[in-house]
């Protein structure tokens, strides 16, 4: 015999928002990652640029090279953040 009651109801669909959920992130509007990986990108620059220009390391310093590969991929982030979805 098949048994024709309807499941339980889900208790995370009807539950009352916690106080901290319900308050407003800075950062989490297409506008405010976009703000974010933007300022990223342009300090880890210039801590780059700095280093190499101003204080005449090496490329291969870490001191150069590690803010430039955060440069790098912050780049790459606000770049997959600013192109169309298809």
């Amino acid at each position: 015999m098949a048994n024709t009651e309807p499941p339980p109801p889900n208790p995370l669909e009807n539950r009352r928002r916690v106080e901290f959920e319900q308050m407003s992130m800075p950062f989490t509007g297409g506008k405010g990652k976009t703000l974010l990986f933007l300022s990223i990108f342009v300090a880890c620059g210039a801590a780059s640029a700095y280093m190499f220009f101003v204080q005449n390391m090496p490329w291969t310093d870490m001191r150069v090279i590690a803010p430039a590969i955060g440069a790098l991929w912050f780049g790459l982030r606000l770049f997959m953040t600013l192109t169309p979805r298809s």
